[in-house]
């Protein structure tokens, strides 16, 4: 495959993985397959996920202000409890709302949260979503486990 074929063909890294390539004279050039670029949502989840956020009511009514970098990243959750299901399902949809707001990469966000006896303390989720790379739309699952001593997420291809 020559230069101009790989310019045409696999998905352009994020503008940030860009920017920190190693290497600086083939980064405009640098084209990923598939499981690069799910592995690069998994990478940004991460990310999301580990970062706090707070409400700011005073946005409510301005939608493009609730996607900006601003608002990047979850809320906190202390107050609520995992053993509530009530709680449970807050927790999952304040998840799957940040994450379709912004990571735009994803469309039919779903999120799920396991009680696993053997991860006490820990919050286990499953996180569904479309991948939207035109011309095709790519299923994808991870799995989200918040350790409970440090309270980061990591995040892992679902069954991994």
């Amino acid at each position: 495959m020559n230069s101009h074929q790989q310019k045409i063909f696999g998905f352009q890294p994020t503008l940030f993985e860009r920017l920190l390539a190693e290497g600086s004279d083939n980064r405009d050039s640098v084209r990923w397959n598939i499981q690069e670029l799910k592995d690069s949502v998994g990478r940004d989840l991460e990310e999301l996920l580990n970062t706090r956020s707070t409400h700011f009511s005073a946005i409510d009514d301005y939608p493009y202000a609730k996607k900006a970098i601003l608002n990047f990243g979850i809320l906190d959750f202390v107050g609520l409890s995992t053993a509530n299901p009530l709680h449970r399902d807050q927790i999952c949809r304040a998840i799957q709302t940040t994450i379709a707001d912004q990571e735009t990469r994803l469309s039919h966000v779903q999120v799920f949260m396991h009680i696993d006896s053997d991860h006490v303390g820990s919050l286990l989720l499953t996180i569904k979503g479309v991948l939207n790379i035109r011309p095709i739309q790519e299923p994808v699952v991870f799995d989200a486990v918040m350790n409970p001593a440090t309270q980061q997420y990591s995040i892992t291809p679902a069954g991994s």
